[in-house]
């Protein structure tokens, strides 16, 4: 078995501090959060792979509680011409569809008005969350393999985040210990 660093935002998105004898690592909400939490377990642990598992918000139509592979990673920053970030490209295991990952560091509402640039690159995404960037950026710098999994637990909804969050929790496990174990 691969020395695997598994990490998710919030316990409060799975209630465990392992799965399958594999402890899972808390880094933080948000990107700096993130960033700064698995440069230091990478670090400590010297991983072979890196897997970054959490529910998302759903901008398709992915039905709530389903896990999904991410292919690729966006972030919301902008500063014009002066810097560009670009996507990244995450490592797959199966690699069955595109699944664009759209990380912010503020709770995305469909209601709310945005600058272009950003609604331009939120309707090119699949999901929303608020960390696997941090996380991808820091995998490759460090050249370590990148996986995300993420589950939609709401589409706005936040009343049924909690029911649909445990049930993507109890989806990824089987995923994990059936390609990684």
């Amino acid at each position: 078995m691969p020395n695997i660093l598994l990490v998710s935002a919030t316990e409060v998105e799975h209630s465990e501090n392992e799965i399958y004898g594999v402890p899972i690592h808390i880094v933080g909400i948000g990107k700096y959060n993130s960033t700064i939490n698995t440069y230091g377990l990478i670090e400590k642990y010297k991983p072979d792979i890196v897997i970054n598992f959490g529910s998302c918000g759903n901008l398709s139509n992915h039905t709530p509680g389903t896990v999904l592979e991410v292919t690729n990673v966006v972030n919301d920053f902008y500063a014009g011409e002066i810097y560009k970030y670009n996507n990244i490209q995450l490592d797959t295991v199966l690699n069955r569809e595109e699944v664009k990952c759209f990380t912010t560091d503020t709770f995305y509402e469909k209601d709310e008005s945005y600058p272009k640039f950003y609604t331009n690159r939120i309707k090119s995404c699949d999901i929303v969350e608020m960390e696997l960037y941090g996380i991808a950026h820091i995998c490759k710098i460090k050249n370590t393999p990148i996986y995300g999994y993420k589950w939609p637990s709401d589409d706005g909804d936040q009343l049924q985040w909690k029911i649909n969050a445990a049930i993507g929790f109890q989806n990824f496990k089987l995923i994990f210990k059936s390609r990684f174990l």
